[in-house]
Formats: C-alpha cells, structure tokens, sequence
C-alpha cells in the first residue's frame, strides 16, 4: 500500500466520514434557490415592477453627480511620502508669483508650455526659422483674451521677478543672436552664456541636438520648448488663457515648423474626451454581445431566450444605475476608470446569462414553470452567488488604501458586483418565468404574440413557415429534446470530452501546461513598474502628441529636484556646515544628476555667503552674527537678491534652506523612483534633516507603493475563496485547487501581459484586479460542479457538461473586448491584452487543464476503504453511464 493510500485511510477516511454525515452549505443553498425561482415563476410581474423601482430611487442620486479629473488626485497616493514632502516644503516655501522661480515652485500651477518642431532636415539654430521661434514668442504674449468684459493678456495675468513677466530666457537668447533673418545661432548646451557673466541651463528649452565637433557647441537643434506660467485666480482667467494658448499653438503650425502646445489642464480635458470615447465604444460592445448571445440562446423558434438575452443586458444597466446613484448620493465622486468595470461586468453578465439557459433546457419540459426555474436556479444559483460574494470582499477589503481614485473604484467594483447578482436573481429569473409561460404556449420567440406549431406538426406548412416559425415541443415527439443535438455541445460531448480522457492527451495538456507556467513565471519575473502620462489620453490628444515630443527630443534632463533642509539647523557649527556641503557635493556626484554648478538655476546660497564671509574677513561663529551677517548684509545686497527665496529666517534662526540639483536620464518614471531612492539613501549618511521633492514626484509614490496594493489585493482574494468554498463544500483539497487554478490564471495573465508589453502601474493594476472575476468565475462554477457530482466516475464528464458554455462565453466576451483593440488610446490597449489573456487561460483551464486535472484526482480526493469499493465502483457506473447518455442531466437533482 503506498504513502498516499495509507494517508488517505488513516486521516481523510474520518474526515470523509463525518462530512457524509452533514448536509453541505452548498446543499441547503440550493435548497433556498429552488424556492426562490418557484417564487419568482409564480408571481413575475412584482419582482420586475419592484426593481425598476429601486433602481429609479437609486438613481436619483445622479443629480448629485460631481467628477473629479485631476491626475494626482486619480493616480497618487493621498497621504504619499510626496504630498507629505510638498506639505512641509510649502510651508517653507510657498510659491510667490510676484516673485517667481520656475524651477522652484512648489506646485504645477497654471501654466503654458509649446515645443516648436521643425522637419528632419531643419535647424531651429538658422536664424530664418528661430525668427519664427520669436514671432511665436510675440504671439503669445499679445494673444488677446476676453473673460467677461475684460480684455487681457500675458502681460496682465503672467507670474512676475523683478517686476517683469516670467518666461523662457531662449527668447532673449534669440532676440539678441538673430538680429535678420540669415546666420546661426552660436549656442553652447546644455549650459549657455546669455548676458555678461551669466550662464544659463538650456536642457528644458533645446532638443534634438548635434554637436560641432569640439562637443558643447550646437551645430543643429530640432526642437526648441517655450514656457509661460501665470498667476492663480479664482475667475476664470487663467483657463481661459489657456484654452486661448492651445488653439492659437495649433493654429501657428505650418509647413516649415510644428507647434505642440501643452497647458495645466490639456491632459485633463483629453482624459474627458476619452471617457466619453468609452460611452460609444461600449454600446457597440453590447450590441456584439446581444448577438452573440443570441444566437447561443437560440434553440429553436420557441426555445430561443431572446426576451432573456435583452432582459439581461437590462439587468446589468439597472445594476449600473443603481450603483452610480448610491455612491453619487453618498458624496463619492466619479473618476474615469470606473469604466473599466463594465467590460469585465458585461462578461460576467453573459457567463450567467448562459449558464441559467442551458440549465433550463436541461429540465424536463413537461414539469410546470415553477418546478422548472427551481430547479435551473438550484444548479445556477450557487455559482452565481460564490462569484459576486468573492468579488465583493476582495474589492471590498481592497478599498482600505491611501489610494483616492482606487479606492473609489473599488467601492464601485464590489457593489456593481452585488447589485448585477441581485438584479440577475430577481428581475432576470423573474423574466425566465415571464418567457417560460410564452415557451408553454408555444408561441414565437420574436412575435410572442404569434402561437406557432411544433417542426413534427407543420409538414403540411410551407417551407417558410418550417424555416423560420416551427419550433416547440409536441405531443407526438417520442424522445425529449435535448439542445446538445442543436448547439455546438454535441460536439464537445462526442469529441472533445472522449478525447480529454485518454492517456495521451492528458500527457499533451500536462506539457502544455508546464511550458505555459514556465511563460506566464518567466513574465512575472520580467515585471517592471511605470507609469506614461500619455497612456491615459487618446494618441492624436494635444497631451499625447506633447509628451510624444518631449521624450523624443527633452527626455535626456529630468525635472530639477529640490533639496529642502527642514530642521536641526545649526549653520555657524563648522561640522554642520561641512555636512550640508558634503551632502551636495555627494548628490551631484550620482550618475542621476549633472551639474550646474556657476548656472543662475544651480546657485547655492550658502556657498556663496560663505565666499563672501572669507572675502570682507568677517566671522561667524555663533548664531547671532551669523543670521545677523546674513540677513543685514548678504541678503540686504542687490547682488544677492534671488537667494531669498532658497533660505528663510523666523526669529533670528534659519528655519528652513533649499538648493537645487539637476536630475538626468530620469524621463521615465521607474527612473525617477531609483534616483530619488539613491537620493534619500546619500541624505541618510549626512547628518542633515532633508528631503527631495519635485510636484512631478507624486508618481513615484504611486509606483513604489503599487506593489504592495497587488500583494494586498491577491491575499485578499485568495482568502475569501478558499474560505467560501470551503463553507460550501466542507472540502479544503477542492478549496485549496480552486485558489491554485485561480492563481495559475491570474500569474499567467500577469507574466504574458508583461511579455506583450504592459508594465505595472495604477490602471494596469486596476485591469488585473478586474481580470479576477474571470478567473474566479470559470474556476468556481466547474469546482463546485465537481463536488456536486455523487461519484467519480461520473466525475470525468464535467467537461462535457461545462465545456460548451465555457466555449460560448470564450467567444462572447472575446467579441466583446477585442473592440478594446481598436482604441486610439494606450490604456485601452494595454486593458485588451489583459483581457484578452483573462479570457484565453480562463477558457483553457475551464476546458483543459482543470478537467484533466479533476480526472486524475477523482480517486485521490476520493479514498474509501476496499470494503466500500465494490458498491462505490457499481453507483459509479450508472452515474457515468447517465451523463454519456445525456450530458445535460444534473446529477444532484
């Protein structure tokens, strides 16, 4: 007797003994789903009437309607290590428009940004096109904007230093190299000399550059970027300036130069018009859904489950319905991804839709409608209600994050969830009892109106008549009708199902198992996380076409960084002093940062007040002379005027100082998280209380804490299914298998998504998250089908009894989402290869792996003693000689 079967014997045997005993959860379920479809057969008309009613009141709460579509609030954390970062450097710094620093500020702000492109052949450096530049440079600034009856201009709404407007130093660099129209600009880059003594940092304002051979000075540049900011008001001027801006850029593009313009709400009014691309694209998807579905529906004239098919889709926009207007009422707002949810939704709608249909042409016709929607409910029922309960507490537990616009969503996830089950459970299984009584009068699908003579009656009807109207049953047929003989099943049955038994094929889908684990872990392995701003707007969007050119041409210099020194200050200590100096002389010797040093943008005040201390002989040794010296005499000089704004004084101490260093090669946002990872680990190893920030750091925070949202997430979902499976079943072996078929679909959905190219960020996330439900559906209902079933011989034709629904909903919801592939928009992409994974490897364990898998564990899970084998083996062979006979008889019934 081998190790297995002397476990079995000895541990399992009581287990199994004592569950026989009990009746299942699963059991007294089905019990209360029997009832409630009688119930539903014999009195629709309420339970139809009643959720139109509470999806109306429910619905009301649209006029509270509020949509929130700032990026940070949808994709960053809301108390991130940036917004705790931005809170404290604004109360040391808070940006002052009269006197404005761009690479300073606190926040992104109103602003206007245009890179000028030429052709590939052109030089912005030749003065006949950089004249062009300027001419832009002068439209921009008298572009006349009417807000009420007021008429301004940059002039008048421009943030200001020194009492002038703010924009970039390159117009005055060109104005003073390009005097006519012929020459070229004699520019060194990235750090330039603009006037006398000045030097400037051009690596923001020039791009697609060639060097002349001696390495700094430019020979060509292909795209040059302007930058205007203004003032914040609270009247509307500013975003109508803007709006202003962007159409004139689009108007001043001609043959010779592309003008690409990009402002502070650009990509949130792209983001608008995608949501409202997915208002139309997801009719569409319905309609491809209808039909498909129909047509699986449609047995015959009478047969067909048209009323149900429409009925269905009603259903989920009454679910839809009900679960906007709860969150509007309840003060949530609504955000853009949200849209996701429909798609998985919609797939989950028609997986029920097919498996109440098929179960209810396997009762018998000549029962009453009652007994026969008790009986499709009690076989349905249960899968159903497992589904939307494991999706409700994963989403629900998924919720508790610092994650705004996630955890909106998954609020809206777990309730859509509910709602859908609850709206299938009572309007639509009040519409099966609706359209059970027109199949009982044998009247037309179509024209229900129309009574129609069953194909055995209608010989003497004309052929027209038996093509399109004959169906039904009829008192006259001698076997009863099965849809198998009418549908794709029979030929899973007779085919597919024989095939999956025999040795050689299960040897075919074990290998071709472990060569799809060997991918989908390899992918996983290969996972990176990132994040493209132009992801989430449409490709030919204003946004998308800016962020295109600016990581072509502006992506070798990130964003300047600031470096804040918050507290502990205690500047007249030499060692203090030292350690401040050390610690920027340690960050711009990272291979993320290029220095500035000597540049107007790269000044450290403290470097030069203590070249100026040295140099008028004074000393400073103690607190009081050295805030004294500082305030009364350094900063009291003309000359060092722009170091106020990097140092700040309360009460004779020096609260809070800055410096700020340039970042390269940290385009990419994954970038951006290991320099700034690398910067905080050389502020660790100084004495020296500081951080780094920049307002483009709120996406890093997203990136580095994404990771643990997934780990969340799929415990959270792990643990409600093997948890309510077990409470079904009382049996932890199917429990554990359905956590492992389920993680085998979600790693294998992650690791060929990420082989394809889609890399983790907030929105990916957010599509495997949603890609769970297919997983858990295909997995729960085939399990619980296996444990219902009394023997193990009987065991082995699951496939043939779920393998046709599982193939028409395949086909179904791949329909349905390769609308998804034609999207203009990156995020929809990336969500049609997540999907289109979901459904693929949740199609083949429903139809390969697990059943092969079930069949080989039949007697494993299943140990008795040899006393028992004999009767077992007997009842085993009448169970399985039933279902070859007739693969839609439901064995627990």
């Amino acid at each position: 007797m081998s190790k297995w079967q002397v476990y079995s014997l000895h541990f399992l045997r009581p287990w199994k003994r004592v569950l026989g005993k009990m009746k299942t959860a699963q059991y007294h379920i089905d019990r209360l789903f029997g009832l409630h479809g009688r119930l539903m057969a014999s009195k629709p008309i309420p339970f139809l009437i009643g959720s139109f009613l509470v999806a109306g009141i429910l619905g009301v709460g649209f006029v509270f309607i509020q949509a929130e579509w700032d990026i940070v609030y949808l994709f960053s954390p809301e108390n991130g290590r940036a917004s705790q970062d931005q809170a404290a450097v604004s109360r040391c710094f808070p940006t002052n428009y009269s006197d404005f620093v761009p690479n300073r500020q606190t926040n992104v702000g109103n602003f206007g940004k245009v890179i000028i492109v030429t052709e590939d052949t052109g030089n912005l450096l030749n003065c006949a096109l950089a004249r062009q530049v300027q001419t832009i440079h002068q439209a921009i600034v008298t572009m006349p904007v009417t807000v009420g009856e007021q008429t301004l201009t940059y002039e008048d709404l421009c943030a200001r230093r020194n009492q002038a407007c703010v924009y970039s130093p390159l117009v005055d660099l060109v104005r003073r190299q390009c005097h006519g129209h012929v020459g070229t600009m004699n520019i060194t880059f990235p750090i330039a000399n603009c006037c006398e003594n000045v030097s400037m940092f051009l690596g923001h304002q020039i791009g697609g550059v060639d060097y002349l051979p001696d390495g700094r000075t430019l020979k060509r540049a292909r795209a040059l970027q302007l930058s205007y900011y203004l003032q914040p008001d609270d009247g509307g001027t500013a975003e109508a300036w803007e709006q202003t801006f962007t159409r004139k850029m689009l108007e001043l593009s001609n043959e010779n130069i592309t003008a690409v313009p990009l402002t502070s709400r650009t990509l949130e009014t792209d983001i608008i018009n995608t949501s409202a691309a997915v208002v139309r694209r997801f009719a569409l998807m319905f309609l491809l859904v209808s039909i498909v579905c129909s047509v699986s529906l449609s047995a015959d004239w009478v047969r067909a489950k048209v009323l149900v098919g429409m009925g269905s889709l009603l259903a989920l926009a009454l679910a839809f319905l009900s679960t906007f207007g709860l969150l509007l009422w309840l003060g949530f707002k609504f955000i853009p991804p949200i849209g996701l949810i429909s798609f998985p939704m919609l797939g989950l709608e028609a997986a029920n839709r097919l498996h109440l249909a098929t179960s209810w042409w396997r009762t018998d016709e000549t029962a009453a409608i009652p007994e026969r929607l008790g009986r499709t409910l009690r076989e349905t029922g249960v899968p159903m209600t497992c589904t939307a309960v494991i999706l409700a507490v994963t989403y629900g537990v998924s919720s508790v994050t610092d994650f705004p616009g996630l955890k909106t969503f998954f609020i809206f996830s777990a309730l859509v969830s509910v709602f859908l089950l609850l709206y299938q459970c009572v309007f639509l299984v009040a519409l099966f009892g609706l359209d059970g009584r027109r199949e009982k009068l044998n009247r037309h699908a179509y024209a229900m109106c129309k009574k129609v003579l069953p194909r055995s009656e209608a010989s003497d009807q004309p052929l027209v008549y038996k093509i399109f109207c004959a169906g039904g049953p009829s008192v006259d047929d001698t076997e009863p009708w099965q849809a198998s003989e009418r549908s794709l099943s029979s030929l899973v049955h007779k085919y597919i199902s024989s095939f999956l038994v025999m040795p050689i094929c299960k040897i075919f889908v074990a290998i071709l198992c472990l060569i799809y684990i060997g991918l989908a872990v390899w992918g996983c392995y290969n996972l990176q996380t990132d994040f493209v701003l132009r992801s989430v707007a449409a490709d030919d969007s204003v946004s998308a076409s800016f962020y295109k050119s600016e990581e072509r041409f502006f992506s070798t210099f990130g964003p300047p960084v600031s470096v804040v020194v918050v507290s502990g200050n205690e500047y007249w200590r030499q060692d203090f002093l030292n350690d401040i100096l050390d610690l920027k002389t340690d960050l711009e010797r990272s291979g993320y940062v290029y220095n500035i040093n000597g540049t107007e943008e790269g000044r450290f005040w403290l470097s030069e007040f203590l070249n100026f201390v040295r140099s008028v002989g004074v000393s400073v040794d103690s607190q009081n002379d050295f805030v004294a010296f500082l305030k009364s005499t350094f900063l009291d000089n003309r000359s060092h005027g722009p170091y106020l704004s990097d140092v700040v004084i309360h009460n004779d101490t020096i609260s809070c100082s800055r410096f700020v260093i340039q970042t390269k090669d940290t385009y990419k946002f994954r970038d951006s998280v290991t320099a700034v990872h690398e910067f905080q680990q050389i502020i660790q190893e100084h004495d020296v209380d500081a951080l780094v920030f920049h307002p483009s750091l709120f996406f890093n925070d997203m990136l580095t804490q994404i990771y643990w949202e997934a780990i969340r997430f799929s415990a959270a979902m792990a643990a409600s299914l093997f948890g309510l499976v077990f409470l079904l079943t009382f049996h932890p072996v199917v429990s554990l298998l359905s956590v492992m078929s389920c993680a085998s679909i979600c790693v294998g959905i992650v690791g060929f998504s990420v082989l394809w190219g889609v890399s983790l960020d907030i929105n990916s996330f957010m599509s495997f998250s949603l890609a769970a439900s297919f997983s858990v559906e295909h997995c729960l209902r085939l399990l619980l089908l296996f444990v219902s079933l009394p023997k193990a011989g009987a065991k082995q034709t699951v496939v043939s009894m779920t393998g046709p629904v599982a193939l028409q909903h395949f086909v179904a919801t791949l329909c349905a989402v390769s609308i998804l592939s034609t999207y203009d928009t990156m995020l929809f992409r990336n969500y049609f290869k997540i999907l289109f994974f979901t459904i693929l490897f949740s199609f083949m364990h429903a139809f390969l792996f697990l059943p092969v898998c079930l069949s080989l564990l039949c007697d494993k899970l299943h140990p008795c003693d040899p006393k028992d084998k004999t009767n077992d083996a007997n009842e085993s062979d009448k169970t399985h000689d039933t279902v070859l006979a007739n693969p839609y008889v439901t064995q627990h019934f």
